[in-house]
């Protein structure tokens, strides 16, 4: 610390902390004497592949795959797998952690393209990612070409830097279990469930990761904008139950609508949020007070805004279904029952076309989208919405976090 350039190295970290002193194998020493596997999933089978190097080629796109390293159980789902065998491949995993002869672990879901850093390492050959850099010269040429035929090219030569996303200060490989809010029960969400909430509805989850030196949980209420006050106290209630009949101590949070942290976001990863409600509360407040009830039908007419800074934080947000809904700034998936549209926005970047094509998997997985850049809309687009009316062009700005904060030194 006595160098001055350390504050520099530091700055980079966002600032110095003390470093554990721990070494990996004190960590995890159990990991050790526990050989990576590599499972093939068919069907509700898996089976062992014999090799003696992990590489990339041995894993197919048409096909999911267990990565088994002890403490991680890596889901890894080829992009051409259709959404059965994914559903399989969840469901096989958790039989497998219920086996009574393997450590203590959990699961990570990855989509192929989307890796992390530690699965690429678990293989002894994995390709390296080429970047593309485009020049401003060359940015420049392709903005006037598109302009010569006709495109709208409005913030194709030069679009506005982009703000970096806060980090998360949590481990995201956890387990996480979700329930809904059925009036004073709580209702377990399936693996493939829980990251579909509901606008009118009240959720309930407990997310347990590994700390230091042990085990820590996180346990909280998400209430949608349209829930009732009779389920939110409900919610809080059960939430409460939870922490107390939990024999190690966990650590209580609210979380509102539009509202959420960060950390949130990255404990979910792909979250869907529909309009309307799925809960009896919900259902019976609407039937008793006439209102209209405009729960997210998956023949209907429906748009979605797709945000997010990456494949471990992405999101699928349910809008009204109207030009001002519509934001340069962003991608949109527009779907009448079979009838599937994405909308690329002329200031939405090559990572928000990525986190479309991954929330179409989740939406409508078997249909093939048409995709229309802004400014060569179709007027059966436009008819979906309405009518064609201006719309914003700035990113949604999201609230600076006011919540208080407890540094353990």
């Amino acid at each position: 610390m006595a160098d001055a350039d350390a504050g520099e190295f530091w700055g980079l970290f966002g600032g110095f902390a003390p470093l554990p002193k721990k070494t990996f194998s004190e960590l995890d020493g159990k990991d050790n004497d526990f050989p990576s596997k590599l499972l093939c999933v068919n069907e509700d089978q898996t089976f062992p592949l014999d090799c003696e190097d992990l590489t990339r080629e041995l894993l197919d796109s048409t096909k999911c795959y267990f990565l088994d390293c002890g403490s991680e159980l890596y889901v890894w789902m080829g992009r051409e797998t259709v959404l059965e065998d994914r559903k399989q491949a969840g469901l096989a995993a958790e039989e497998l952690l219920r086996e009574g002869n393997r450590p203590r672990s959990h699961i990570i879901r990855l989509m192929e393209g989307f890796e992390t850093v530690i699965f690429r390492s678990k293989f002894s050959k994995w390709p390296k990612k080429v970047e593309t850099v485009v020049s401003v010269e060359s940015r420049g040429k392709v903005a006037a070409l598109l302009k010569r035929q006709g495109f709208n090219v409005r913030g194709v030569a030069k679009a506005a830097p982009l703000k970096e996303e806060s980090q998360a200060h949590i481990d995201c490989t956890g387990n996480l279990q979700v329930w809904r809010v059925n009036d004073c029960e709580k209702t377990f969400l399936s693996f493939y469930e829980q990251c579909k909430f509901y606008s009118g509805d009240c959720y309930i989850f407990q997310y347990s990761y590994r700390g230091d030196d042990e085990e820590n949980c996180l346990i909280g209420t998400w209430f949608g904008q349209k829930s009732i006050e009779e389920e939110r106290s409900a919610a809080t209630s059960l939430a409460h139950m939870m922490v107390d009949s939990l024999k190690f101590e966990a650590v209580l949070v609210r979380l509102y609508e539009g509202k959420e942290s960060i950390e949130f976001f990255t404990i979910f990863q792909n979250l869907v949020i529909f309009k309307g409600g799925a809960s009896t509360g919900y259902k019976k407040y609407v039937s008793e007070n006439g209102t209209e009830d405009d729960t997210y039908s998956d023949n209907g007419v429906a748009l979605f805004r797709v945000q997010g800074s990456g494949p471990e934080n992405m999101q699928a947000i349910q809008v009204d279904t109207a030009a001002p809904s519509l934001n340069s700034s962003y991608c949109y998936i527009l779907h009448d029952g079979d009838t599937l549209f994405t909308w690329v926005g002329n200031l939405s970047s090559s990572m928000d076309h990525g986190l479309a094509e991954r929330q179409l998997d989740v939406l409508k997985p078997n249909l093939q989208s048409r995709l229309l850049k802004e400014g060569s809309e179709s007027d059966q687009f436009w008819k979906l919405l309405g009518s064609k009316c201006e719309y914003p062009r700035q990113k949604i700005a999201r609230d600076q976090e006011s919540d208080s904060r407890l540094f353990s030194c």
